[in-house]
């Protein structure tokens, strides 16, 4: 799924800088054509993102090629026999590798399943989002904006958003990990010549780490701070229409 999104972004900036020069140069007030923008944006962003989920989970299932950033032990190679470095960069400087990339094949199942899964959550949560902005666009454009269903969806996007999220890059971390003891991890070596190393192995050693991204969480304290607002002024909406009504019947 990584590996497409540079081509997701060149698909996708054309379109939204033309959407944008198209809604300035409307007026300030015509709010329908920066909703319909917006709508067909999110339909596009489905569109892209939902082939992509696709295509990385259908890739992982059939045991197809699969990339993957591996996190490593902290790692740097060792020359025993390299001397008078050119130029002497000093002994202030550490250099280590914490990730390596790596391309396989024949992956187990249960690792390609951990992969697949991660994926299709990841990708579904924020599926799910753009789903709650084309309900909202098309009731904006239909004249219905605030509506019981309306505010479901908003929390219901936000528990997807949140959930999902977290449970795919925990799934990918787990899946990851399995990966590098697939393609990294070896129990024994014979080493040829004068080298002598003093780690436990001349090469990356995996390492377990899940890396948690918190901007995903914070939009989905957003979504429903923003639908508890909505809430919230459709209940004082509901309270000023009774109390109209009743002031109404007593004049």
């Amino acid at each position: 799924m990584l590996a497409i999104l540079p081509l997701l972004l060149v698909l996708v900036l054309p379109v939204t800088v033309l959407g944008i020069l198209y809604v300035l140069r409307r007026k300030s007030s015509d709010t329908g054509a920066v909703v319909a923008f917006t709508r067909i944006v999110a339909w596009i962003g489905v569109v892209l993102i939902g082939g992509s989920v696709l295509v990385g989970t259908a890739a992982a299932i059939v045991n197809g090629e699969s990339t993957l950033q591996v996190p490593v032990e902290p790692y740097w190679p060792e020359f025993p026999a390299v001397s008078d470095v050119t130029p002497d960069h000093g002994d202030t400087v550490r250099s280590e590798i914490t990730t390596v990339t790596v391309t396989a094949t024949n992956l187990g199942a249960a690792t390609r399943g951990l992969l697949a899964a991660g994926s299709l959550f990841s990708g579904l949560a924020v599926i799910a989002v753009l789903a709650a902005v084309i309900a909202l666009c098309s009731k904006l454009l239909a004249g219905k904006p605030f509506s019981n269903s309306l505010l479901r969806s908003g929390r219901l996007a936000a528990c997807a958003l949140a959930l999902g999220t977290l449970i795919g890059q925990t799934l990918t971390g787990i899946g990851t990990y399995r990966a590098g003891e697939e393609t990294l991890r070896v129990d024994g070596y014979a080493m040829t010549g004068d080298q002598v190393f003093s780690g436990l192995s001349p090469w990356p050693v995996p390492a377990f780490s899940i890396n948690y991204e918190f901007a995903p969480l914070f939009m989905a304290l957003a979504i429903l701070v923003v639908v508890e607002l909505v809430n919230a002024g459709m209940a004082m909406a509901r309270q000023n229409e009774q109390l109209r009504a009743e002031t109404d019947g007593l004049v």
